[in-house]
């Protein structure tokens, strides 16, 4: 008994494919350049080691508007020991004391399994509205048994806002693409 010939496709299902991925790539590395790849380091801060339940005054750094928009980042570096991740508080101030933004969260996630992760998360873009010295305000919590191993803030000036024209418009294409390249394949 011969077997049947193979149904012919045409290129159709490879572009609506490629498409896909175009999509995709475009929106991932787009947002991903965009809060850690753009702008230029002005400053790395260490956070010195003192672990949960510690804090640590950072600065000052002299920032002005022409620096504008800025973007923090925490750079971290953990052991993951028990199930409760480092909690952690950071905040800007100017000279004066006043806020500019502050962040909360935790470094790393409950799934940590490796001996060392290393994060690094966006804490705040922001602007600069009056020149002088800034300071950071970085304070751990307690209740964590992880290590952490090194903590960093870095400061980026001149980077790019994301625009979430672009991640959302190029996501909901790939999607789009998905569906079309999964019903293409049914028939």
């Amino acid at each position: 008994m011969p077997l049947p010939a193979a149904r012919r496709r045409g290129p159709l299902p490879t572009l609506v494919s490629l498409g896909f991925v175009a999509c995709a790539a475009i929106a991932i590395g787009y947002g991903l350049w965009a809060l850690y790849g753009s702008g230029t380091r002005i400053a790395a801060l260490d956070v010195p080691d003192g672990g949960p339940g510690s804090s640590a005054l950072l600065g000052p750094i002299a920032l002005e508007p022409g620096m504008n928009p800025l973007r923090a980042v925490l750079r971290a570096g953990h052991a993951p020991v028990g199930s409760t991740r480092i909690r952690y508080e950071i905040e800007m101030a100017d000279a004066a004391g006043r806020r500019m933004w502050a962040r909360d969260g935790a470094i790393g996630t409950r799934d940590d399994e490796a001996s060392i992760v290393w994060t690094t998360t966006s804490l705040s873009t922001f602007d600069v509205v009056t020149p002088g010295d800034h300071v950071v305000r970085v304070r751990f919590a307690d209740g964590s048994m992880d290590d952490l191993r090194k903590a960093t803030i870095e400061l980026r000036r001149n980077v790019a806002r994301v625009d979430t024209r672009l991640t959302w418009g190029f996501g909901l294409a790939a999607v789009g693409l998905l569906l079309v390249a999964l019903a293409l394949r049914r028939t």
